[in-house]
């Protein structure tokens, strides 16, 4: 049976630092089944079931009182391998709630409590998921007990609570759904809603999220180029409902054959769902990139988001513990750097070993804009980033089978 879940938050409360606070309604869609199971299993990363890899990110899960022991088992497996591939300084911090609502084909709803813009080293006038905007930042932006992510799962449907992939051809993968859905309160998500029949919108007050600027219609056309698209607008609905839309990120396109990542754009506009997904047809379930489609099957499990997915949140701003070009093969380290952030002189300590050392430093969307080189034994470097724009960049330096990495912020003038 396939499973349309619930894959966006239910609201949206949109925080202007220094501005006032400001809301806006948010979306959600309902879950239904077909008489269709797939078996398949595509497991977390090795060095994670091995317990060999380090967690970089702390996710706080908060229970309601009513979330099975079971349960809750399942969706801190899910958290942990997030933990494992994103690198923030800031705890994500995630309410669950657990509700009958009388319908055993509803699965889950997940999204960003809050979105922040114009804080340090985010893109000007646009829209963060917190968890997103608090990594970039270094910091906590909201109250450091309100939620970063809010999920609400449904009680009623026939879950699977096992992490071992073994799921039943008759149940659904708490683990999987777990991950999925905390994919979109991190960041997998658009903006796109319909204004009538015939007309959709993107952005919020005119501005756009993040995921939203990298968008592109049939061309390569940009789905925010307002001289193109009018928004709200007829010719954004028809774009959205194309079959042809995509994620243009280089760094998702490096994971996908160096082509743009096809997005889930039906002919007919699915709210909630449209744009917020990768396309089903190119990501089929069993394979890497499936966990972020819009379908999941009773007895499939999916415990990895996938090279393609992580791309995507690597071209949002995410700062990752892997390297986009060998997902599973490199193990990553952190990189101590000084002051961070840093408008002149940063310091890289070096590691020490006897090989030769590359330092490069790459903006959000995988553009180079720095590379040195430094000898045998050399245990520091520094590097003058006073000529670069502000922003967020990632800084790594390769030794053998071992990328020592960070993100460094360069304050906006």
């Amino acid at each position: 049976m396939f499973l349309r879940p619930l894959f966006l938050c239910l609201s949206f409360s949109l925080t202007l630092p220094l501005l006032a606070q400001t809301e806006v309604p948010g979306y959600g869609i309902t879950c239904s089944m077909q008489d269709t199971t797939i078996n398949a299993y595509l497991s977390a990363p090795v060095n994670f079931l091995n317990g060999s890899s380090e967690l970089k990110t702390q996710f706080d899960l908060v229970f309601s009182d009513n979330v099975p022991a079971e349960a809750e088992e399942a969706m801190r497996f899910a958290a942990n391998v997030w933990g494992s591939y994103l690198d923030s300084d800031v705890s994500v911090r995630v309410n669950i709630e657990w509700e009958d609502r009388n319908d055993n084909r509803l699965l889950a709803s997940a999204g960003p409590a809050t979105l922040f813009r114009d804080f340090a080293g985010g893109n000007p006038n646009t829209w963060y998921p917190v968890a997103l905007a608090e990594a970039i930042a270094g910091r906590d932006l909201n109250d450091p007990t309100d939620a970063d992510i809010n999920m609400n799962a449904n009680s009623s449907a026939n879950w699977y609570f096992g992490t071992d992939g073994n799921t039943p051809r008759n149940q659904i993968d708490l683990a999987s759904v777990m991950l999925h859905e905390l994919g979109h309160g991190l960041g997998f998500l658009s903006s796109v809603d319909t204004i009538n029949e015939n007309q959709l919108a993107i952005g919020f007050g005119e501005r756009f999220i993040i995921y939203d600027l990298f968008l592109d219609a049939e061309g390569g056309v940009p789905l925010t180029d307002n001289g193109v698209f009018a928004n709200p607008s007829r010719e954004l609905l028809m774009a959205v409902t194309s079959n042809d839309l995509t994620f243009g990120g280089p760094l998702a396109a490096r994971q996908n054959d160096d082509v743009a990542v096809p997005v889930f754009s039906p002919g007919s506009f699915d709210d909630g769902s449209s744009v917020s997904h990768l396309n089903e047809a190119s990501y089929r379930a069993g394979t890497e990139n499936a966990l972020m489609t819009p379908f999941l099957s009773a007895g499939e499990a999916v415990h990895d988001p996938g090279p393609v997915t992580l791309g995507v949140l690597a071209d949002t701003g995410w700062p990752l513990v892997f390297v986009l070009t060998s997902t599973r093969s490199v193990n990553r380290q952190r990189l101590s750097v000084f002051p961070n952030p840093v408008a002149g002189l940063l310091t890289v300590n070096l590691p020490v070993s006897g090989s030769k050392k590359t330092l490069i430093m790459h903006t959000v969307d995988g553009r180079e804009v720095l590379r040195r080189s430094g000898g045998p034994g050399q245990e520091r470097m520094d590097v003058d980033v006073s000529q670069l724009p502000g922003g967020l960049y990632h800084l790594s330096v390769r030794d053998g089978e071992t990328v020592f990495g960070s993100r460094v912020v360069v304050p906006r003038p």
